[in-house]
C-alpha cells in the first residue's frame, strides 16, 4: 500500500508544478504584453494621483495690458516674445517703453488679430521700435486706415504679412501655439480674428480677438480644443463673444477683460459678466485692476495686478 501512496503523491506534486509553471508563464506574458501595449500607445496617461510636474526653465509669462480701450497681449517664454496686438495709434509709446523696460529687444511673432484700430493702431510704432521676426495677421489687406499703416510699415522693414492656417502651430520657446480659427472667411472683421490657444505644461490661455458667436460656434462645431486655465475675454467683454457653450467647453478658471474706464460701448456688458459668474470664472479686468501679469510654470498660476480692482 505504501508504493502506490507515493505514486500519487509524485503525481500530485508534478501536476501542481505544472501549474504553477504555467502561471508564472501567464502571468509573464502578460506582464509583457501590456509593457508593449502601454508603450506602443501614445494616448496613455500617466496613473491617477501622479502629480504634474513643473516645466523647467523660468515659466511662461502672459501680460495683459492696461491700453484702454483696446487689446495687447504680451508673451514671454524661454527668452522670446509673442506681442497679441497693440491697441490704438495712441497707445504705442506706452507699448513700446513697457517692452523696452521688461527686456525686449526683438519680437518673434507680432500678431493682429483682426484690422481694427483698437487692435493694429499701435503696430507701425511696435515695427518700427523692434525687430520682429514673423507677423501673423488674419488677413494681408484690408480698407482700415491703421491696417494699412501696419502694411506700409511691414514693407518698409521687408516683413511679409502671414496668414495663418487653421490647425498650424508655432514655438514660442518650450510653449506652443496653435491656431483655431477663424474656421473660415467672413465679412465681420471681428469674427476674421484669429483664435489662438496657448499651450505650457499642463496650462493653457485662449486669445480670441474680437471673435463673436458665429466664429465661436465654428470653433467648437470643428471639435478644435478650447479648454484652457485662462481665457481673455472676446470683444472687451461685448455681450456678442464669450458665450455660454465656449465657456462650458473651454472650462476656464480665469478670465481677463481687457476695456477701458467708463468706455463708451459699456464694455463689459452685463450679459457677459453674468455668464462668467455662472461659470464660476474668477474675473480680472483692466479699466479695474490695471495691467495684469499671470505667470504659469507648467502647473501652477500667479496674477499680479497693478491696482486692486
Amino acid at each position: 500500500m505504501a508504493q502506490p501512496t507515493r505514486g500519487r503523491n509524485s503525481q500530485a506534486k508534478n501536476h501542481l508544478i505544472t501549474i504553477v509553471l504555467a502561471l508564472i508563464i501567464a502571468g509573464l506574458a502578460t506582464w509583457f504584453g501590456y509593457g508593449r501595449d502601454h508603450a506602443a500607445d501614445p494616448s496613455a496617461t500617466a496613473a491617477p494621483g501622479v502629480t504634474a510636474t513643473a516645466m523647467p526653465g523660468d515659466g511662461l509669462t502672459v501680460t495683459y495690458l492696461d491700453v484702454g480701450q483696446g487689446d495687447c497681449t504680451l508673451l514671454q517664454c524661454d527668452g522670446q516674445v509673442m506681442l497679441i496686438d497693440a491697441a490704438e495709434g495712441n497707445q504705442a509709446n506706452k507699448i513700446t517703453a513697457y517692452l523696452k523696460q521688461h527686456g525686449v529687444t526683438a519680437i518673434d511673432y507680432l500678431v493682429c488679430t483682426h484690422a481694427h484700430a483698437d487692435h493694429c493702431g499701435g503696430m507701425r510704432a511696435v515695427i518700427a521700435a523692434f525687430p520682429v521676426r514673423t507677423l501673423y495677421s488674419s488677413v494681408t489687406s484690408s480698407s482700415n486706415g491703421a491696417f494699412q499703416r501696419v502694411m506700409r510699415a511691414a514693407e518698409t522693414a521687408n516683413l511679409a504679412i502671414t496668414v495663418p492656417d487653421v490647425g498650424d502651430t508655432f514655438a514660442l520657446g518650450s510653449a506652443t501655439v496653435t491656431v483655431l480659427g477663424p474656421q473660415q472667411h467672413y465679412s465681420d472683421v471681428n469674427n476674421q480674428s484669429l483664435i489662438l490657444r496657448v499651450d505650457y505644461g499642463s496650462s493653457a490661455f485662449l486669445f480670441t480677438g474680437d471673435a463673436e458667436y458665429e466664429s465661436e460656434t465654428d470653433v467648437l462645431d470643428a471639435g478644435e480644443n478650447v479648454r484652457c486655465d485662462v481665457i481673455k475675454a472676446g470683444h472687451h467683454g461685448s455681450r456678442t463673444s464669450t458665450g455660454y457653450r465656449l465657456l462650458y467647453e473651454a472650462q476656464p478658471k480665469y478670465a481677463v477683460i481687457s476695456c477701458g474706464a467708463d468706455n463708451e460701448y459699456g464694455h463689459p456688458h452685463d450679459d457677459t459678466l453674468s455668464r462668467l459668474r455662472d461659470a464660476d470664472v474668477t474675473v480680472y479686468r483692466t479699466d479695474l485692476n490695471g495691467t495684469i501679469v499671470c505667470r504659469s510654470d507648467g502647473v501652477n498660476l500667479t496674477f499680479t495686478t497693478e491696482k486692486e480692482g
